[in-house]
C-alpha cells in the first residue's frame, strides 16, 4: 500500500511518498518524491470557527502535490494533528498489555479529558513499566471526533485519496527518528519549529518522554520583521529565511534572539517537566527540524544557550535518492522541513 505522508500546516503543506525494496534488515526505503506549496494566509488558523473553508484548503493541497510532485502512485493519505484539535498527557495505568490497554483506556482517560470522552478518539501507547508496583507509563492521546472527521473529510474531497491514517505531529516525528536511529538509547530532544507551534518531545533511553507544544512558532518572526521594517508577509519571510538581504542586518539579528529566546525557555520548561520525573535526564544532542529549522544561526544559539550538540534532523540522507531525479543539495535543504511527512509516509494503514 502507498501512503503519502502529508504535513498540513498553517503555512505551508509538505507531502513525501516512499516505497521500499527487500525484507528484514536487507529492506531499503526509496524516496519516490516529494513536494510543499503554500497555504492559504489564514485560513487554517479559523479552523474550529470556519472548517468549510480549512476543509477546501486542505484538499487543493494535497490534490496539488500529488499532481505537481508526481505523487500519483500513492492512493492514502497519512496526515496528523497538533495544538488544540488534541490532547496528549502522560499517564500511569496498572500494568496490561497493548491489546488490553485500548479496552482500558476510555475508563482511565475520562479524568484527564475535558470533553466527553463519547466525542473523542482515544489512542494510547506503553512508555515504560514498572513491574514492582503493577503501574506503567502511557502517552494518552485523544483528538475531538468532529476534528478527525474534518481531516477525513478534506482526505476525501480530493477524489483521488483514501484516508489511511491521522496521526499526531510529535509521534510522527518520532517514527521518523527511529527510522533513522532504530536501536538508540540516547537521550535526544527533538524540537520542530513550525510557523505556528514548537513541537518539543524528550526521549528517555530513546523513547518518547515528554512532549510539549506551544504557540510560538516562525510566524511571530516573520512578523516582527514586518512591523520593524514595513516589509510585506513574503519578503520578511524571506528576510527571515536568508534568500533575501536584511535591511538591518543587526536589527533583524535583535529580533531573531528575542524570538529565540521564547524557543529557548519553551525547551527549558519541558527539560525540567522531564527531571520533575527522571532527576538523572541528561540530554545528549537536540535535533532541529520544521519550517524554520534552517533559519541561520538557531542551531548555533540553542547549542551555546544548552550547551548540547545541537544538529538539523534530515531523514532524506538515509533513503536510496535517485540522482538523476533529485538534487542532493535540495535534499539537504528541505530535508529537516520534511521530517513530519516522512515519519508520517512510513506507517501502515490503520485508520485512528
Amino acid at each position: 500500500m502507498s501512503i503519502i505522508g502529508f504535513d498540513i500546516g498553517t503555512y505551508a503543506a509538505k507531502a513525501i511518498l516512499l516505497s521500499t525494496k527487500g525484507k528484514g534488515k536487507s529492506q531499503q526505503v526509496i524516496l519516490e518524491g516529494l513536494g510543499m506549496s503554500q497555504m492559504p494566509r489564514g485560513v487554517m488558523e479559523q479552523w474550529e470557527d470556519q472548517p468549510i473553508p480549512a476543509r477546501q484548503a486542505m484538499s487543493s493541497a494535497m490534490r496539488t502535490l500529488v499532481k505537481l510532485s508526481k505523487l500519483t502512485k500513492g492512493r492514502f493519505a497519512a496526515l496528523s494533528l497538533s495544538g488544540d484539535t488534541m490532547i496528549i498527557k502522560k499517564i500511569s495505568m496498572p500494568v496490561t498489555t497493548q491489546k488490553e490497554l485500548k479496552q482500558s483506556l476510555a475508563m482511565e482517560a475520562e479524568q484527564y479529558i475535558p470533553y466527553p470522552i463519547n466525542d473523542v478518539n482515544l489512542d494510547g501507547h506503553i512508555l515504560s513499566t514498572d513491574d514492582r508496583y503493577g503501574q506503567m507509563s502511557v502517552l494518552l492521546v485523544a483528538a475531538r471526533k468532529e476534528v478527525v472527521n474534518n481531516y477525513i473529510q478534506a482526505v476525501t474531497m480530493t477524489k483521488i485519496l483514501k484516508p489511511a491514517v491521522i496521526d499526531v505531529d510529535a509521534l510522527a516525528l518520532y517514527n521518523a527518528f527511529d527510522f533513522v536511529y532504530p536501536d538508540s538509547k540516547e537521550n535526544v530532544i527533538l524540537v520542530d519549529i513550525g510557523a505556528s507551534l514548537i513541537h518539543i518531545t524528550l526521549l528517555h533511553e530513546g523513547s518518547p518522554h515528554t512532549i510539549k507544544e506551544e504557540n510560538i512558532g516562525g510566524q511571530r518572526l516573520t512578523e516582527e520583521i514586518e512591523d520593524a521594517f514595513s516589509l510585506q508577509p513574503d519578503h520578511a519571510e524571506a528576510v527571515k529565511l536568508g534568500s533575501v538581504a536584511p535591511p538591518d542586518q543587526g536589527e533583524v539579528k535583535e529580533i531573531f534572539e528575542r524570538v529565540a529566546s521564547n524557543w529557548q525557555a519553551a525547551i527549558d520548561r519541558a527539560i525540567e517537566a522531564t527531571k520533575s520525573e527522571v532527576q538523572d535526564y541528561v540530554p545528549s544532542r537536540i535535533l532541529l527540524a520544521g519550517g524554520c529549522a534552517n533559519i541561520n544561526g538557531l542551531a548555533n544559539q540553542l547549542q551555546s544557550h544548552f550547551n548540547i550538540r545541537t544538529e538539523l534532523f534530515n531523514p532524506l540522507k538515509y533513503v536510496k535518492v535517485n540522482q538523476k531525479k533529485f538534487d542532493s543539495a535540495y535534499l539537504d535543504y528541505i530535508g529537516p522541513q520534511m521530517a513530519v511527512s516522512f515519519g508520517l509516509a512510513l506507517r501502515k494503514s490503520e485508520l485512528k
